[in-house]
């Protein structure tokens, strides 16, 4: 192809990714890059799949696919049957690396994905999985935009979140553009205190809230956490007391806004506001413009709620196969908020049914439909609850069906149909779903169930003692 590579080449050679040389990654990559060629066109036609688990494998086969400028498209190998059916009927790659439960033979009736472009997968209100699709450009851009918020020199980062996903992945770009290395310990090894051997001051860790509290959880790495650079925080809201214990050990937290389809974060907090007791997610980085967006489509004054709106050079351009909600005046997110007198950005909900959990985004209409297919249940709600550890966490209420079933034996349907993190960490019979007149969740009715339902468990419990 005549088109220009998007980086050096050679710029791979240099001793960036820890328990691998230079030239022994640049090899890794060149190797990955020849298993492209083989596939000829239909590489550039159809693309390259990235399913692998091991973060060298994924990083070589990355670099060598945005190089060779073919389409990209990034997978999770958590997924299960029913993201899987969802996956093969958007895209046909034409080399897979990892194991995957689809054949790279071709299939007729799939649009291909344009040359050069990155599908990074993501959840969302409509269910299923969603690709979506950036260019190298876009994810760069992000991360100029990154540095000119934490300061000039090399970005170090301990990643611990995996690469399929943006969070993951902008880490790896982040670390090779601005020059600096990239670690990839496993998260019980940050726990027990084994840190990457970088200098002190320089490294950065990205990391959803849940994680965050458990490390604080571990007193004895306290001063390694406080000797971060930044300890970046986003995925989800952060609970109070997790952001009251962080204060307290006066971590380097940067609270942070951001999501797939900007290619991470467009907002963040300095470490020192956020240790002065202010909660929210920041200003915009220097690569984005957003807006507040009233119900009368007008931007909304200082403290006035709206949807976020926002546009900027590490915006997709699009989803594969699916409408974009892109138009000239940017992307008009299902999140709300408002700007403070001093443009801050505050989060104050989504205004859809979307649930975040663990950093997670998950559709509750497709994990209710998954649960009615276990023929069980009559009816479903499947909802969000605030949890000091996940954000929020999956709460099913339900009407049997009379069907002869056990939840333990859905939560076995369930794991064969859904990745793990769509799984409803509690099920609650009861006998009308805690709905009001107009059909919303009756939030004061949800509550008085899950506290009867934990206190029967607590008694249950205590008489099996």
């Amino acid at each position: 192809m005549a088109t220009a590579p998007p980086f050096d080449l050679n710029a791979l050679k240099r001793d960036w990714i820890e328990g691998v040389s230079g030239p022994a990654f640049y090899k890794r990559v060149q190797r990955r890059m020849t298993q492209i060629k083989v596939a000829g066109d239909d590489a550039y036609a159809r693309g390259v799949m990235i399913l692998e688990r091991d973060p060298l494998r994924f990083a070589s086969a990355f670099f060598a696919a945005v190089y060779m400028r073919v389409p990209v498209i990034v997978a999770n190998p958590k997924w299960r049957r029913l993201e899987w059916e969802e996956v093969v009927r958007l895209v046909n790659p034409a080399v897979i690396f990892g194991n995957s439960p689809i054949s790279a033979q071709a299939r007729a009736g799939i649009r291909n994905p344009k040359p050069a472009t990155i599908l990074v997968p993501t959840g969302g209100s409509s269910g299923g999985v969603k690709f979506v699709i950036h260019r190298w450009e876009t994810l760069t851009a992000s991360c100029e935009g990154l540095c000119s918020f934490i300061g000039p020199g090399p970005i170090n980062s301990c990643c611990v979140l995996p690469l399929f996903h943006v969070s993951g992945l902008m880490q790896l770009v982040r670390s090779f553009v601005s020059e600096g290395r990239i670690a990839f310990p496993a998260f019980q090894d940050i726990q027990s205190g084994k840190f990457p051997d970088f200098e002190v001051g320089s490294m950065c860790i990205s990391l959803v809230p849940t994680q965050l509290q458990r490390l604080m959880a571990q007193k004895r790495i306290a001063d390694r956490l406080m000797a971060l650079r930044a300890i970046f925080v986003g995925g989800a809201p952060v609970p109070c007391s997790v952001e009251a214990q962080a204060r307290e050990l006066r971590l380097p937290v940067v609270l942070s806004y951001g999501m797939t389809e900007t290619a991470a974060m467009v907002t963040a907090l300095p470490p020192d506001e956020f240790l002065a007791g202010n909660t929210n997610a920041g200003r915009p980085l220097s690569h984005s413009l957003i807006k507040v967006i009233g119900e009368d489509g007008e931007v909304c004054s200082v403290d006035q709620t709206g949807r976020i709106q926002i546009s900027g050079d590490s915006m997709f351009k699009g989803y594969h196969r699916r409408r974009s909600g892109i138009t000239l005046n940017g992307f008009l997110t299902d999140d709300e908020g408002y700007f403070d007198s001093v443009g801050r950005l505050h989060i104050v909900g989504r205004s859809d049914r979307l649930i975040i959990s663990g950093g997670e985004k998950i559709d509750p209409h497709e994990v209710e439909s998954a649960i009615m297919d276990t023929g069980a249940v009559e009816q479903v709600l499947v909802v969000g609850w605030p949890d000091a550890e996940w954000g929020q966490k999956l709460i099913a209420f339900y009407i049997s069906s009379g069907v002869e079933s056990n939840e333990r034996k859905w939560e076995e349907e369930l794991r064969a149909d859904l990745v793990n993190y769509k799984i409803p960490k509690q099920m609650i019979q009861v006998p009308l779903l805690p709905l009001d007149e107009r059909g919303k969740v009756d939030r004061q009715l949800m509550e008085m169930l899950i506290v009867n339902s934990v206190a029967k468990l607590e008694e249950q419990s205590g008489l099996t003692k």
